[in-house]
């Protein structure tokens, strides 16, 4: 049992690992960011909010809008708009139907217009229907920096966003499992015209052949845009996920190469490390009524954690001051929370390494006599 709580210790010390990375490298984009959203750090950019024309990174907002809206299964048919957009297509044929998610995948991988415009249609009717749909979703999202005039991307004045914004879009969609599905791959194929054969799709996301950790998550190309991309990437032995995105690239091969050398700078800032070793005994506190008895405490299990190269690791121990007996080995009897930067990298439960029995009557007597001394 314990007897007071809690006296809260508070250790600073700095990892001992190795130094942060160089630098972050030069990218050429106009802007560009590189987040970690689990601990909501950015770890470089350059005008993130920066309102810029978004090119087809627009796609990602008509795919959430229409996941919200329609079922994969539904049908809509090609209209002939659709076919005479130009620009990239999935090489729809006007008055044939497909299924959402056909649609879906001609929208995300070939990145085509005629698909953006066929399933803004056929969810909400016309293209600005669904375009009210696209801004309301932005506002309740918070993207201060990003306005829709169309659901394919195509240059349109007043149709922009920001880098900042298009991170916080693509994590949105990202946790979306058919969206996630679908952006993952370089190559897929949806059923030729009316049915005929198979339409080969292939994105435009380099990234996908560079970096064998990402996964998505849309690219872009317009005049007024150049070449746009959010991306992620993952370390799972390393327990760190990314998020980049840059506009104003000027190729798709610089673009790729800049966001795949920005991923691995980010990584590099990250280490694995083993904060609580198993067995690890952290503190101990007296048992009451018994001097010099003590009972000395350990995390419940061992502790290992990405952390940030560089910066301090906070250790805070919230343990009684004393217990009072009988304590049973493996009793928790306190806890301890490791930070860093604020943020809490993990914390454990402290457990009493071994048992101490109820005190007799010579202990408790002693432990009065001791009192009375000055």
């Amino acid at each position: 049992m314990l007897r007071r709580l809690a006296i809260i210790v508070v250790l600073a010390s700095v990892v001992a690992a190795p130094a942060a990375a160089a630098p972050a490298p030069e990218v050429a984009a106009a802007a560009y960011i590189l987040v970690n959203p689990r601990t909501g750090e950015t770890l470089a950019q350059r005008a993130p909010d920066r309102e810029l024309a978004m090119a087809s990174t627009t796609k990602i907002m008509t795919a959430l809008v229409v996941l919200d809206e329609a079922g994969l299964d539904e049908e809509y048919t090609v209209p002939r708009a659709a076919v005479e957009i130009g620009g990239s297509s999935a090489g729809l044929v006007a008055g044939e139907r497909l299924s959402v998610r056909d649609l879906l995948t001609g929208l995300l991988v070939a990145s085509g217009n005629d698909a953006g415009l066929t399933l803004a249609q056929g969810v909400a009717g016309s293209e600005a229907a669904f375009v009210e749909l696209m801004n309301a979703r932005a506002r309740r999202m918070g993207l201060a920096h990003t306005r829709f005039h169309n659901a394919h991307g195509l240059d349109a004045p007043g149709h922009h966003s920001s880098v900042s914004d298009l991170i916080r879009l693509g994590r949105v969609a990202m946790r979306d499992p058919v969206f996630r599905a679908i952006v993952a791959s370089r190559r897929a194929t949806i059923p030729g015209p009316r049915g005929a054969g198979v339409r080969e799709l292939v994105s435009e996301n380099l990234l996908l052949d560079l970096d064998p950790g990402a996964d998505g998550v849309k690219t872009g190309m317009t005049n007024d845009a150049g070449y746009a991309i959010v991306a992620r990437s993952r370390r799972p032995a390393l327990g760190v996920t990314l998020y980049a995105a840059m506009i104003g690239s000027p190729s798709g091969e610089q673009r790729a190469q800049d966001t795949k050398r920005l991923l691995d700078w980010g990584f590099a800032q990250y280490a694995r490390a083993t904060l609580l070793p198993a067995g690890a005994i952290v503190g101990e506190a007296p048992v009451d009524d018994a001097p010099g008895v003590r009972v000395p405490y350990r995390p419940d299990r061992p502790l290992s954690a990405p952390i940030r190269l560089g910066q301090p690791l906070t250790e805070t121990i919230v343990a009684p001051t004393e217990v009072r007996a009988p304590v049973s080995a493996g009793e928790v009897i306190g806890t301890i929370t490791m930070r860093q930067g604020g943020r809490v990298v993990g914390r454990r439960d402290l457990v009493a390494v071994r048992g101490a029995a109820e005190p007799g009557f010579l202990d408790r007597l002693r432990a009065g006599v001791e009192s009375l001394l000055p």
